[in-house]
């Protein structure tokens, strides 16, 4: 039985799964493929194209199977750590495979999937780059069979490759994302007032649950806790504005901003204190472990900030 909060299967799952009754049914007559919008099942990456094998979730918590496509980027990009607090399964890379999935959705979203002049191939730019600043790009091709994905994952591409030059010459090579049209959405303007919804974050179990185990059946100490700390975050982000790290939210389109929560000890960040802006002024709504906290704030960039970096377990990290 799956727990409460581990999907039954996961994108690459079903998608794996997709691929294997493709190929078991391989000799009966294909059936005309009706078009659809990408983004129906929540993962525009393997509605667009046949992924090949992928590490199953199972094998990603195992640490079993043979490396994938996104192991294969995880070598091929500059090295970071994007396994973060996942110390059960080291070597998933799941940062990096969430990375990917947004990336592409909104480079999907933004009309940012570049096609070769002749159709045959497409590609999109993953935001990385190589130890040498080259950057990388996932490349595709067309799929001849019609009751699958249009496109077929190929591999990643650098952009001095012969394939790739051959087909996406300087014109034709798909730009960066982006997640705002104002630079100023990525700095925190500590002139304008902070409102914390601090019942609202408390009266959520899943907040509470994240909160330090000694606060957690304390809500009067929690709620004092929280109230100090987010006086504290406004005095470090004024200090040093790389305090607050920017962030994207999909199911609103809008960059937000994370805060660091130090609840028992001024030396530990314990939580993320999720910011939007809300007119003129700024709404504290919900709070994310520093792991989560992480994963989403990589999608923009690599966080430069001094609290917020991949978490590791104390064993991994000695």
């Amino acid at each position: 039985m799956a727990t409460e909060n581990r999907p039954l299967a996961s994108p690459a799952d079903l998608a794996r799964l997709k691929q294997h009754f493709d190929s078991a049914t391989s000799a009966s007559p294909p059936t005309q493929r009706s078009p659809r919008p990408l983004g129906l099942s929540g993962n525009a990456l393997y509605e667009y194209a046949h992924m090949g094998k992928v590490r199953s979730s199972v094998n990603l918590r195992q640490g079993a199977g043979d490396p994938d496509l996104f192991d294969r980027l995880a070598d091929v990009a500059e090295p970071e750590n994007w396994d973060g607090r996942e110390a059960d399964s080291p070597g998933g890379n799941h940062i990096l495979r969430n990375y990917i999935r947004w990336t592409f959705e909104r480079a999907h979203q933004q009309d940012k999937i570049s096609t070769s002049s002749d159709g045959s191939y497409s590609a999109f730019n993953t935001g990385l780059a190589t130890a040498r600043q080259e950057t990388i790009y996932g490349l595709f091709r067309h799929n001849d069979r019609p009751d699958s994905q249009p496109w077929v994952f190929v591999d990643w591409r650098l952009e001095s490759k012969r394939d790739f030059m051959d087909h996406f010459p300087p014109s034709l090579r798909p730009d960066f994302v982006t997640y705002t049209d104002n630079p100023a959405d990525y700095i925190y303007d500590w002139r304008r007032e902070l409102v914390v919804s601090v019942d609202h974050i408390l009266d959520d179990q899943g907040n509470l649950a994240r909160f330090p185990a000694t606060l957690q059946g304390n809500p009067h100490l929690a709620r004092m806790a929280l109230k100090g700390a987010v006086v504290a975050a406004e005095d470090r982000v004024r200090r040093n504005y790389k305090t607050a790290v920017p962030t994207w939210y999909p199911a609103q389109d809008t960059v937000q901003l994370l805060l660091p929560l130090s609840l028992l000890d001024a030396s530990v960040v314990d939580l993320a204190l999720v910011v939007s802006r809300q007119g003129e002024f700024y709404r504290g709504h919900t709070v994310l472990t520093t792991a989560m906290a992480y994963s989403n704030a990589r999608l923009l960039a690599r966080p430069d900030s001094d609290w917020l970096q991949p978490a590791v377990d104390e064993e991994a990290a000695s």
